[in-house]
Formats: C-alpha cells, sequence, structure tokens
C-alpha cells in the first residue's frame, strides 16, 4: 500500500539564484556556514559572488510542504 507523507522542507534562494538554478531544498544535515557555502557552490552557484557579499552574504528561506511517497506492506 502506498501511504502519502507530508515533509516540510526549507528552500534556499541566495542573491540572483534564479541564474544558477535556485530557489532548492536545502539540506537539513548542513551544520555550519562554511558547510552551507560549500552546498551552493556543489549546486552551482559562484563562489566569487558568496565572496564579494563576504559577511553580509544572505539567503532567503522559507519551508514548503512536499509530498513523500512511501510503500508499506500490508499483512
Amino acid at each position: 500500500m502506498k501511504i502519502m507523507n507530508k515533509k516540510k522542507v526549507t528552500m534556499c534562494d541566495p542573491p540572483s539564484g534564479w541564474k544558477y538554478g535556485f530557489p532548492k531544498p536545502q539540506p537539513s544535515d548542513i551544520l555550519g556556514r562554511e558547510e552551507f557555502h560549500n552546498w551552493l557552490v556543489s549546486e552551482g552557484y559562484p563562489r566569487k559572488m558568496i565572496d564579494d557579499f563576504g559577511d553580509h552574504f544572505y539567503c532567503r528561506y522559507w519551508e514548503v510542504e512536499s509530498d513523500e511517497m512511501s510503500e508499506r506492506g500490508e499483512k
């Protein structure tokens, strides 16, 4: 049997992110600033944009509900 579960996902949108395929769901296991910046770069966001903003780099965040299908066997 397939069951629909609702899961909250945090969306991330850096400055001019639309040019690089953002907004995108941010992984929940990212802990620190440098790890977050590395994730942005791995997703196609330019490191130069992050560096140019320096300590003033920011992103917009919001939560959305995502449908998640799971299969469970019935007995």
